[in-house]
């Protein structure tokens, strides 16, 4: 089954095309297309294609670009003019749906991401003022992820607001994305777990972990983020502790 499904989701048509969205009160755009990772898990082309910014009319715009530092030619100076743009005479908050690759990082690209209001809608949609970065890779990138966060910093965000992106239920095993975890704790940065497969949280069929995994690691999930945000343990309080 876990070959099957690995063959069918690689031959998913990736759409390399502008796209350009306007909802009640959001915008969804796309203005780039490439990624150089080629990973296991995504579709997304390595040839590089963008697009022109369009007409930003809402106040609320969530970018959806899967590696838009690579992709883009000149990113900052483009943040900057996104960072520029005024609706109703109101300032704009954007968000990379998809993440930032924190391997491109310069303290300068960071101070700019942070000085023109980037950062991510939270399951309300409002704005958090704390980037989402995606580390789906090997626990081995430690120290460049942890270059990164401290760059973020540097540059205003707080630490509890950085979210990391991280792969849950793939080929990363259970036992590493575990060290990945750790190591959040340890930074004092929030988790996105994402399950494999568009899964989500508490209804996981197990792929490349077992089920008992697949629970543990959704239950802990949970807990950090509650540690990180409100600096307890729920779980403290249950009857049964």
């Amino acid at each position: 089954m876990t070959q099957q499904r690995l063959e069918e989701v690689k031959k998913v048509e990736y759409h390399s095309e502008f796209y350009n969205v306007t909802k009640k009160d959001e915008q969804w755009i796309r203005l780039s297309d490439g990624c150089f990772r080629n990973c296991w898990n995504c579709s997304a082309p390595t040839k590089k294609q963008h697009y022109p910014i369009p007409e930003i009319t809402r106040n609320k715009v969530t970018i959806i670009d899967m590696n838009f530092l690579y992709a883009y030619p000149n990113p900052e100076k483009t943040l900057k003019e996104l960072g520029s743009r005024r609706v109703n005479g109101k300032v704009v908050y954007y968000d990379f749906y998809c993440g930032l690759d924190f391997t491109l990082f310069t303290q300068e690209l960071c101070d700019t991401l942070y000085q023109n209001r980037f950062g991510r809608f939270n399951n309300k949609r409002r704005f958090i003022k704390g980037l989402r970065i995606a580390w789906d890779r090997t626990v081995k990138e430690q120290i460049v992820m942890k270059k990164a966060i401290d760059m973020l910093k540097k540059a205003g965000y707080d630490a509890k607001t950085i979210q990391v992106f991280m792969l849950t239920n793939g080929l990363i095993p259970f036992s590493e994305c575990k060290l990945k975890l750790d190591l959040m704790k340890v930074w004092n940065v929030q988790v996105a777990d994402c399950w494999f497969d568009n899964q989500k949280r508490g209804s996981v069929i197990p792929i490349y972990w077992n089920e008992k995994e697949c629970k543990i690691f959704g239950r802990e999930c949970r807990k950090h983020n509650q540690i990180i945000t409100f600096g307890i343990d729920p779980e403290l309080d249950h009857p049964n502790h």
